[in-house]
């Protein structure tokens, strides 16, 4: 009796497809957001050599041509022990540790952008002590259904070398494009929705002096502020803990309805932006937030800044486009969200009130408070800084309002004849409906009441 040939029939193979395992892995993601992946990972490997806030001179350059696509940054790049033990597997290894505060966390987004846009992957690197270069050709890859690892190109491996780092960072080039890929790099739409999503979600990034080019076009920051003076001070609440920290800050901005709302951010990328749904505060009064959103909310902004050493703590989804709404984590933060967005509300609520039954303006006292304070807002980079001066009230000159006096007065409406209508116009000398109809009420009520 053979033991071995018996232990082999034993055992039932679970071993996975790689087929099946890259269409799923590819499967629920757009590709948009697959470059966008390539985009965070290469900010991270900026944030790494940087020791402050200030990017400036860092760059993330993205390409999309008709037969390929490519991405480089002038990052800390990719150690090759890195590259060889934890960085091409599928899933974040027990021995990979994250970059402090990373965009990056489960370990599959580089892999599952590769697998999206094309067959052929070549990966460059160069690191403070290491350089390399790998080839993948996908399809080859997939055939070897026993043979899951990558390898170094010949002779591109250089380890325990000292590199300048002026010299450092990471190149990926792909060709023989998905048909995807082929379809969207030539559709002008495609490119100006992944400019305009990339350029929202490192907002905050690109405002710190990081460029990121796509196709040559850099993008641009775009402003986010607050009004921030003697009259008008945010409403700010922080949470510090060990390794997290959550710090929000809400009040007025600009007249822009389109950009009203609450923001999010996790370790400086952008989640949620303009956000008036229940994913927030905006739930109506039948949920546990304040009223829907209405255009009279117009200048609210609220912001929401989650740091974490370790991405896994932040309270996003897997995908990065929303929140986890099952946080403990975010249902705390949010109970503050939606105090401090009733407290801005209560400004809002007596801007409306004071414009209201054609008040003149000379008595919108209040609201010519705010059209002042909103010629000069802060930046919420500006703000934050000068957030030791704040509290969790919301300040505004409430002693200015000075709501409409109600009258003692009932509307009438009705229609006549325009063949009469004239003819009364005519006699008393009036020309419009108002004045027509006060004076025939008053002639009624004079002579006959």
């Amino acid at each position: 009796m053979n033991d071995d040939k018996d232990k082999d029939k034993s055992i039932v193979a679970a071993d996975p497809a790689k087929g099946f395992f890259v269409s799923m892995l590819i499967k629920d993601i757009t590709l948009r957001d697959a470059i966008g992946d390539l985009v965070d990972n290469a900010v991270d490997a900026i944030k790494k050599r940087v020791e402050s806030d200030d990017l400036t001179g860092y760059e993330i350059d993205v390409k999309l041509g008709k037969t390929y696509f490519s991405i480089s940054d002038n990052g800390y790049g990719m150690e090759a022990e890195i590259a060889r033990t934890t960085a091409f597997n599928f899933g974040k290894s027990d021995k990979h540790e994250l970059i402090s505060n990373s965009i990056g966390q489960f370990g599959i987004g580089m892999k599952r952008a590769f697998f999206k846009l094309g067959n052929i992957i070549d990966v460059k690197s160069i690191s403070p002590t290491s350089k390399f270069e790998i080839e993948i050709d996908v399809k080859e890859w997939l055939r070897d259904k026993n043979f899951w690892q990558y390898q170094f190109k010949d002779g591109t491996l250089k380890e325990k070398i000292k590199n300048p780092p002026s010299k450092t960072g990471f190149y990926v080039k792909i060709t023989e494009l998905s048909n995807d890929s082929v379809l969207s790099f030539g559709d002008k739409n495609f490119i100006n929705q992944l400019i305009n999503e990339i350029q929202y979600e490192h907002l905050l990034n690109i405002n710190k002096g990081l460029t990121i080019k796509i196709n040559d076009f850099k993008l641009n920051p775009t402003s986010i502020d607050l009004v921030f003076d003697d009259n008008i001070k945010p409403t700010y609440w922080e949470k510090i803990g060990n390794e997290e920290k959550v710090r929000v800050i809400a009040g007025i901005s600009t007249k822009d309805d389109e950009d009203g709302g609450w923001y999010i951010f996790c370790n400086d990328r952008l989640i949620i932006a303009k956000n008036k749904t229940d994913e927030t505060v905006w739930t109506g009064s039948k949920g546990d937030g304040v009223s829907l959103w209405h255009s009279q909310y117009h200048r609210f902004r609220g912001y929401v800044f989650f740091e974490a050493k370790d991405s896994s703590k932040l309270p996003w989804n897997t995908t990065k486009t929303g929140m986890d709404l099952d946080s403990p984590y975010y249902k705390e933060v949010r109970q503050q969200m939606v105090a401090m967005t009733k407290q801005v509300m209560g400004l809002m609520d007596k801007l409306k009130s004071e414009k209201e039954q054609d008040n003149p303006e000379e008595n919108q006292k209040l609201n010519k408070a705010v059209e002042e304070s909103l010629i000069k807002p802060l930046s919420v980079l500006q703000a934050l800084e000068k957030s030791q001066t704040l509290s969790n009230k919301f300040v505004y000159p409430e002693r200015l309002f000075n709501p409409v006096k109600k009258k003692d007065n009932t509307k009438i409406s009705y229609q006549v004849p325009t063949e009469k209508f004239n003819k009364v116009k005519e006699y008393i000398k009036k020309s419009s409906p108002k004045d027509i109809g006060l004076f025939t009420f008053d002639y009624y009520y004079e002579n006959e009441v």
